[in-house]
Order: C-alpha cells, then sequence, then structure tokens
C-alpha cells in the first residue's frame, strides 16, 4: 500500500507505524515511509553488512533490503512485509507485520525506536562509484613479451564432441525456452520458432544441421545460441557449453582435405588445439552456417513473424557479461574481464597454510594461476553431489585468478540502458558489486561484479592471511 494515501496528520503531530518484530510490538516514525510491501524476491549480496539481507527489484531500481531484527541483534521472525523508507533514497525495511499507522493522534503503541539512527548505524549509504573501464582481452603476450594474435572461441558440446564458434557473433546463450512452436513442414533440423523480446526467434539443432544422423542435441538441460549476421539471428540448439577459449593464432589448423568430403563440411572453419592432452575443437564458421540452405529457408520462412533484427545502433550500446551460478543465486562478470572458462581440473596443486578460499595453483598453458573457491569467498551454501564446477580465469591488468564456480548458465548481452547502479554499502565486499541487471518476469536481479575490486579484495585477503599465520606463529 501506498502510505501517502492514508489519512493525514493533523499539525504539529507526528505519523506513527506500528509494526511487530520478532513477537514484540515497536513504533516506528511514519514520516519518511513512502510504501508498504510484501516481501519481495531477494537476491542476496555476499560478504554485505549483518543486517543486509539482499536487493530487490523496486519498479526498475535497485532496493537494499535489511532485517529490523537484526538491525536490533535480535533473532528473525517471519519477515513477511516490507517497510519502504527514504533514508537518503529507498531502503526497504523488513518486519514481521504492519499493525497501523496512526495519524498522529493515537498513542501509537509499542516501544519508539529511532529508525534512522538504526539504520544509520548499521546499513551506511554512499554514492556509487564508477567502476574502472575494462581492457578488451583480445591479444596475448609469448615468453619475451611481444604480442600475439589470438582467437576468442565459445566451445560447446554436441554428441560428445568438441565445438565452437567466434565468440564475438554469439549474442547471448540462453536454456532452452520450455515453449517452441513447431513449424509446419519445415527441415528436420528446424525445431520451431519462440518468442525472444516480443520478437520471433527461429530454433534450428546444430547436431542435425552438421549431419549426425538422428542425433539431436537434448532440450532438457541443452543452451540456445542467439547468433547475429547480417541484421539477423537465429537460435542454435547445442547440448553444452564447455569453455571460453582464447586461442593463439599458432594453435589454429586448417581443415584436413579429408574431413572435407564429410558430412557437414561446408560449416567447418578450422580445427583448433587446446594443448595438454585437451581435445581438439571443430571451429565452425558464422557465414557458411548461414548459407547452409536449412537456415536460409528457416529465416525465409520467419519473415512473416516478425524475426529478430538486430538493431545495430542497440548493439554497439550494449555489455556482454558470463553469468554464473553460486548455489541459488546468480552473477555477472564483464566478458571483457574473462580469459577463458574451463572445467574443474581433476588435480590441482595445493598450496601449504594457504587461506581456506584458495584451492591451489594451475598451469593455464605454462603461467601458475591460483583458484579460489568463490562459493567460500562469497559463503554461498554447499553445492550439490551433481554440480560439475567450472573455473572462470579473470585477468584484469598484472592480476589473474581462477574463481570456482557451481555453473556458467549464460552469455548475455545488455543494453546499457538497461543496467542500473547498486547501492555503495559499508561491507567489506559489498563494493564488489556496483551494478546490476533485471532478468525473468519475477522481477529478479543479477548482480554485476567489478572484476578489478574482486581480484584486488581477493589479494588484499591473500596477503592479510599470510600476516595473520605470520603473526600467530611468532618469532622465529
Amino acid at each position: 500500500m501506498r502510505v501517502g494515501t492514508e489519512a493525514k496528520a493533523s499539525p504539529g503531530a507526528e505519523r506513527q507505524l506500528t509494526v511487530s518484530v520478532a513477537g514484540q510490538t515497536y513504533s516506528l516514525s511514519g514520516e519518511s515511509v513512502v510504501e508498504v510491501l510484501r516481501r519481495p524476491k531477494i537476491t542476496r549480496v555476499p560478504n554485505g553488512p549483518e543486517a543486509l539481507l539482499g536487493v530487490s527489484n523496486l519498479r526498475g531500481a535497485v532496493l537494499p533490503v535489511v532485517s529490523l531484527a537484526r538491525l536490533m541483534d535480535q533473532s528473525p521472525g517471519e519477515e513477511e512485509r516490507l517497510v519502504v523508507i527514504d533514508h537518503g533514497g529507498p531502503v526497504g525495511v523488513l518486519v514481521d507485520a504492519v499493525l497501523r499507522l496512526d495519524n498522529g493522534q493515537g498513542s501509537g503503541g509499542g516501544r519508539r525506536i529511532d529508525l534512522s539512527a538504526l539504520l544509520q548505524a548499521g546499513f551506511k549509504r554512499e554514492a556509487p562509484q564508477a567502476s574502472a573501464k575494462l581492457p578488451v582481452l583480445d591479444t596475448a603476450k609469448d615468453t619475451a613479451g611481444a604480442q600475439i594474435a589470438q582467437r576468442v572461441l565459445l566451445a560447446f558440446q554436441i554428441a560428445s564432441q568438441s565445438f565452437a564458434l567466434p565468440l564475438e557473433a554469439v549474442v547471448k546463450v540462453l536454456r532452452v525456452p520450455r515453449e517452441i512452436s513447431r513449424i509446419a513442414g519445415a527441415d528436420d533440423a528446424v525445431l520451431g520458432v519462440t518468442e525472444l523480446r516480443e520478437r520471433t526467434l527461429p530454433i534450428i539443432s546444430l547436431a542435425t544441421l552438421l549431419g549426425f544422423g538422428g542425433l539431436q542435441a537434448g532440450l532438457a538441460g541443452g543452451r540456445v545460441l542467439v547468433i547475429d549476421h547480417q541484421g539477423a539471428q537465429i537460435g542454435l540448439v547445442v547440448d553444452d557449453i564447455e569453455a571460453i577459449l582464447r586461442l593463439p593464432e599458432t594453435a589454429i589448423d586448417d581443415v584436413p582435405p579429408i574431413l572435407q568430403r564429410s558430412a557437414g563440411k561446408a560449416e567447418l572453419d578450422a580445427i583448433g588445439r587446446q594443448g595438454a592432452g585437451k581435445p581438439l575443437v571443430s571451429i565452425l564458421s558464422i557465414s557458411r552456417l548461414f548459407a547452409n540452405k536449412t537456415v536460409e529457408a528457416t529465416l525465409a520462412g520467419t519473415q512473416g513473424k516478425a524475426p529478430v533484427m538486430a538493431d545495430q545502433d542497440a548493439v554497439q550500446a550494449q555489455e556482454q557479461f558470463v553469468v554464473f551460478e553460486l548455489g541459488p543465486e546468480r552473477y555477472g562478470l564483464p566478458i571483457a574481464a574473462v580469459q577463458e572458462v574451463l572445467r574443474q581440473p581433476k588435480t590441482i596443486a595445493r598450496l601449504p597454510n594457504g587461506p581456506r578460499f584458495v584451492q591451489g595453483i594451475i598451469n593455464l598453458r605454462g603461467r601458475p594461476v591460483p583458484v579460489i573457491d568463490q562459493r567460500e569467498r562469497f559463503a554461498a551454501p554447499v553445492s550439490g553431489a551433481n554440480v560439475q564446477p567450472r573455473v572462470i580465469v579473470v585477468t584484469v591488468g598484472d592480476l589473474q585468478a581462477g574463481l570456482v564456480v557451481d555453473a556458467v548458465s549464460e552469455i548475455v548481452s545488455v543494453a546499457r540502458s538497461e543496467i542500473v547502479a547498486t547501492p555503495s554499502l559499508s561491507a567489506e565486499g559489498s563494493s564488489v558489486f556496483n551494478r546490476a541487471v533485471h532478468y525473468g518476469e519475477e522481477g529478479g536481479l543479477i548482480l554485476l561484479i567489478d572484476p578489478a575490486e574482486l581480484l584486488s579484495r581477493a589479494e588484499q585477503d591473500v596477503l592479510a592471511d599470510i600476516a595473520a599465520k605470520q603473526r600467530s606463529a611468532g618469532p622465529a
């Protein structure tokens, strides 16, 4: 309910809001109360203040949500109502129930508390700060320090084989939609069409397109690569996303002539060598894929259904993010800072007496890279037995680390106009999350991570942990 619609207070009187918290009744000043809502979906902010439960979507703005019980050092109750107040900007305060709003003529009831003072002490708001501009990582250095060309690829699996497409051509990666409308008389490779942002997106099985016979990318658990080519977009279904790869051109070979006689030959562009005993990657050609008769016919057949067309101005004003999962939460990293995404190695060189959140060191093409358990860093719930962790290798300047996450679920392109700032919170790790983007129909949020801040804090914590252990060990 909008508090502004309630009866106005009499002159000189102060409105009072009476709430229930952990079985007790309290009276708050009602002058700063904007509205009262049911408990919304809350996205947890790791390493935030004790009273901060997370952030929520309030009509497009990021709303910090705090627990009044925790602000008062009490055990939370049901906390089913959200009181939105103006505290230098909107802040949501969770209570068990809102009992009444007096217009200043009644006694209010309950012990009076100063909510503004409680928030000032436990939840300090500051102006959001702009993050540093991230470098575009499209080159690498050899052992002599010279720049060498790289090819950035999105690797995926089809029928247990590894394929890849240029990452720059992939607009986004989505889970296979629940509803796909079939097209009468369409080719076997054409699964149908679906709606994407109020426009029609044709969906094609890449497995069938590449000539795998009766094999077809499984819909359950599969992924859709939304590819942009000359103003048109089309969804290609694959079995699973494997990794983001940055291979030097020296690791890219031409397709052997004998393979040019096989099914799907026209779609192959090159072969990538990952090294270290990893399988070869068949790199597909976007232009040849879109020149395929099935793809051409599908695009032509959906012209009357308002196919998804790329808006060049919008594309230029977009940012890409790698979305990963930690338990039930989802977070995003700017793709410019992601060096690559790998399956978690079976063996990791341990660091004796290292910090608990550092799993060890991996050898990434001759360079040692520390591996950080992001679940430990973000205090995420313990992962299930069926989770197959991924390592996101993040590079910012001279800092580099591998972040262990539960899964990499999507790659999304977001218009900059749709990215919202998050309030800067007074906590050790809260400034790591400087922006957010909305997703889903339920008003969910994906918190976007500032990679420079994330790696800097990890480095600081490692040094602090080492110093603490040295102090506890005492003089030699």
